[in-house]
């Protein structure tokens, strides 16, 4: 590191002196007399009990001390973004408050919200996971404190030595702290393809913030300096808050009243003289194992003289408190910026950490809906963060829906855990992939597992950082290809299409040519793009087939041979399939948008499809949709049509945009560029999109909703069609109506009421059938066990069924009865046989089917009471039946 990037004029202003860290060799500045840098292990926490602070303050007011005092500094105070970057392709979570403004604002497209700025924002961050509830200081969701400055060549707002006096005299003069306690590492970061140098900033043995200076460009020949310099610094709420109080870890600090109720639930009492010793020493450790969990806990037995076993029973209730606490925070924030529990994306972390919290209620005895304490999460925040209060119902019942599905979880584990474990060999033990397979596909914790199974399970360390590691970046989306490369430096296509889109004939040129396709100077064409199908049409009476778009290009496949470069064309759109495509695109947006109001705040559009003749949209919600929920929609997109809202269009700078619409506006993902187009039907739906849309909502036509489908976990499919494809549909609808009205020889009206009175007599008959059948059965049992061969007082049964005889059923039925064996074969041309027995035969079913297929082919398997195989030779089968006794009998005595 160049020491000069960290020699600031302020540090040598005030008196500060650069030391080396007398243990761990790193440098500091610092006015107090130190020999180490402060930061564990180099030395402990000494604020436990003492703090440096003179204000002991809350969350809340620690949060408005630090915006208040940037604010009083020249700061504007912004808003925190959603936890759900959804204005990023590359992650999942907002984790920093930088990812607020990564890549647009870093990259110089847009200008940021404030220069500078301050912001708390919410983050969640699921790589120390396991660690959460044991160390004192690791949380999934936590706010970072932040000024940023954004630094252009021509225009400094401030960098390096004003980031630093304002974070001292933060600490000094807002919090109290005596100047001389502070510490400042030197550091170099590095990430996102960025790097520049940073300081660490230590008080008391705990670091509350690091000062990054982002200044270069990281590439594969070397550092380059970046055109905008970037203050970004993270102070951490939950930490200062600690610090300021002095407590035994963060989590007492931090939870409030939601840990107090906890405590007091599980009946549990703290003492705090076992907790402040167990925090220092794991504030000295890094814990990242269960080992180094171990050694917190001997090590702090043994300076409080108390034994490992005493020190458990006092810690461990206390961490599972902390990891509900935890959880049900990140919970409240995560769903509600609008995630939907699931196995996927987001949704994946969400569900994990509703089944931990659970877990660690199963552990403790708290027999309270989850719910019941999210709400007191919400109650604690809403007063900030009022949104969450609108959004409490939506929240409180996706919470329900995953517990209820976690114990129909429960309810088919053990049974899953149990065959499981039978299939395994003697020496074999349930692998961590086996226990990461079960907890992804069938939401097992590995405690569960271990609970369920009849053998020791090996519980890696860092389970949950693993599954957790396997979901965390979204998969990009691959880009459609053309099959040959766009030239280089082609002139942009004008986009007539924007310009009007109800321009259905244009004249253009051919500017270049590229394997199948031709690219124009100017189209009406509109391209494949957003969910939307591509128009089609002519070009000089040649059929266009296919429409994309490759940067500014936009590419007309044709239906035969190409036009040469410089060729004048006169395009023609396929005005019905133009407007229909307009129609369910609008149509889209109406539905995602009253989805949302009827459903809940977690609907989001998860992809769409827009064709001539149906449309598709595929929206976050974790059941499927109740007939009366698909009316109501249905009724209520209907009711906007009729109204004839306006459909506006308007070029927005995207900030601009973000602070009129929020972050909804990213309903297709995410869209590039300065300026963004943004759809919007008032009180409706506003969206940033590309496609094409009719001009009012009365335009659309008649919707109708034709089904709905959950096509993944947390995902349902609403397919829908409007104007003729719709009316097509209700005259479809119709027709089926009366051809079963004809076949019923009754009218419309009456249909239901005779179609009931038909599935009762149905019902009727099938009983009737049943009781037959079981008498039918009963006497062919009978039958063969009177005929049944006796071997040493069991009865040998070998039968071939007929007609429509059941072979399982029968096989079944001989086997609950007393010392029977019985060999059934199938009546069908290729046959299957069935061995079955009660568990007082002492002969093992597998054995007789080996025997069989042996003398007459096929293959199969089982278990001791029944086995069975396909394959056999049709000729063998008589012969098989009547050596069935031979074969048992040479199997008992030892002889097969």
């Amino acid at each position: 590191m160049n020491t000069s990037e960290y020699e600031l004029d302020y540090f040598k202003s005030k008196g500060f002196t650069r030391k080396k860290c007398s243990k761990c060799g790193r440098y500091y500045w610092t006015l107090g007399p130190w020999e180490t840098c402060g930061e564990p292990p180099c030395e402990e926490y000494t604020f436990i009990g003492n703090s440096p602070m003179n204000k002991s303050l809350t969350l809340h007011e620690m949060r408005e001390a630090y915006l208040k005092f940037f604010e009083k500094n020249g700061h504007t105070r912004v808003s925190r973004y959603p936890i759900v970057a959804r204005w990023r392709d590359d992650v999942f979570f907002t984790q920093a408050s930088i990812y607020d403004f990564q890549p647009w604002v870093i990259e110089g497209v847009v200008d940021p919200p404030a220069n500078p700025l301050v912001i708390s924002q919410t983050c969640v961050r699921f790589n120390d996971i396991d660690n959460v509830g044991k160390t004192g200081r690791h949380f999934t969701f936590f706010e970072m404190l932040a000024h940023h400055a954004f630094n252009k060549r021509n225009k400094e707002i401030y960098f390096k030595d004003r980031t630093v006096e304002l974070c001292h005299e933060f600490f000094t003069n807002c919090l109290g702290v005596s100047p001389e306690k502070m510490r400042y590492i030197e550091e170099w970061w590095e990430g996102g393809g960025n790097s520049g140098p940073c300081l660490e900033v230590i008080l008391d043995g705990v670091e509350l913030a690091t000062l990054v200076f982002m200044m270069y460009k990281d590439e594969p020949d070397g550092r380059k300096p970046l055109n905008m310099t970037v203050v970004d610094t993270g102070y951490g709420l939950e930490r200062i808050t600690w610090v300021s109080q002095g407590t035994s870890s963060a989590y007492e600090a931090v939870f409030g009243p939601v840990l107090q109720h906890l405590k007091e639930i599980a009946g549990i009492s703290t003492d705090s003289r076992i907790l402040d010793e167990y925090c220092k020493v794991a504030g000295m450790t890094n814990a990242r194992t269960a080992a180094d969990i171990k050694r917190i806990r001997e090590m702090t037995a043994e300076r409080i003289g108390i034994s490992y076993g005493e020190l458990i029973q006092c810690v461990k209730p206390l961490e599972d408190i902390y990891v509900i606490c935890d959880h049900t925070r990140a919970l409240a924030f995560m769903l509600n910026d609008g995630v939907v529990p699931s196995n996927v994306r987001e949704g994946y972390f969400a569900r994990l950490l509703v089944r931990r919290a659970l877990r660690a209620m199963r552990d403790l005895g708290i027999n309270i809906p989850l719910s019941e304490i999210v709400n007191r999460q919400i109650d604690f925040f809403s007063a900030i963060f009022t949104e969450m209060k609108e959004n409490k119902e939506d929240i409180l019942g996706l919470v329900d829906y995953e517990e209820e599905k976690y114990k129909e979880t429960l309810a088919r584990g053990r049974q899953l855990v149990s065959r499981i474990t039978k299939n395994l060999g003697p020496e074999e033990r349930i692998s961590t992939e086996m226990l990461i397979e079960l907890y992804d596909s069938h939401g097992l914790n590995p405690e569960i597992v271990q609970e369920f199974a009849s053998l020791q399970v090996d519980i890696p360390d860092d389970f949950y950082i693993r599954v957790a590691a396997r979901h965390e970046k979204p998969e990009m989306m691959k880009e459609e290809s053309i099959s040959s490369e766009v030239p280089e430096n082609l002139p942009e296509t004008k986009l007539l299409y924007y310009e009007d889109p109800e321009l259905f004939e244009f004249e253009a040129t051919v500017i270049a040519k590229i394997d199948r396709g031709v690219i124009l100077d100017r189209t009406a064409f509109y391209p494949e793009g957003g969910g939307q199908e591509w128009d089609t049409g002519t070009l000089n009476g040649m059929k266009v087939t296919r429409v994309l778009r490759k940067g500014n290009s936009v590419v007309h496949f044709l239906e035969g041979d190409l036009f040469e470069v410089g060729t004048r064309v006169k395009g023609i759109v396929d005005k019905k399939r133009r407007i229909q495509l307009m129609r369910h695109h609008t149509a889209a947006h109406l539905i995602n948008g009253i989805a949302r109001k009827l459903l809940g705040n977690h609907v989001w559009q998860a992809g769409a499809h827009k064709s001539e003749d149906f449309g598709r949209l595929d929206i976050t919600h974790h059941q499927n949709l109740t007939r009366e929920q698909i009316n109501a929609l249905e009724k209520e997109v209907n009711h906007i049509v009729l109204e004839n809202l306006p459909v506006r269009i308007k070029m927005m700078p995207r900030v601009e945009a973000e602070k009129s619409y929020g972050f909804r506006l990213y309903q297709g993902g995410v869209v590039p560029g300065a300026i963004i187009r943004v759809v919007e039907v008032e009180g409706v739906d506003a969206e940033a999109c590309g496609g094409l849309h009719c001009k009012n909502t009365g335009q659309v036509g008649l919707v109708r909703i034709s089904r709905t489908k959950r096509i993944q976990d947390g995902v349902v499919r609403i397919e829908y069609s409007v104007g003729m494809s719709a009316v097509e549909n209700v005259i479809r609808d119709k027709e089926i109506v009366w051809l079963l009205s004809e076949k019923l020889k009754t009218t419309p009206e009456q249909l239901i009421p005779i179609c009931d009175k038909i599935l009762e007599e149905l019902k009727q008959t099938k009983r009737a059938y049943e009781d037959l059948r079981t008498a039918y059965n009963n006497t062919i049992l009978d039958r063969l066990l009177g005929n049944a061969a006796v071997i040493d007082n069991m009865k040998i049964v070998a039968y071939r069924v007929r007609g429509f005889e059941d072979p399982i059923e029968i096989s079944r039925a001989l086997a609950t009865r007393e010392n029977v064996l019985s060999v059934i074969v199938s009546s069908e041309k290729n046959p299957r046989i069935l061995v079955s027995c009660g568990e007082d035969v002492e002969i093992d079913c597998r054995l007789v089917l080996k025997e069989i297929t042996a003398l007459a082919g096929g293959a199969g398997g089982g278990k001791r009471e029944f086995a069975q195989a396909g394959g056999l030779r049709e000729e063998m089968i008589d012969e098989v039946l009547r050596n069935v006794p031979e074969i048992v009998r040479k199997l008992m005595s030892g002889c097969a």
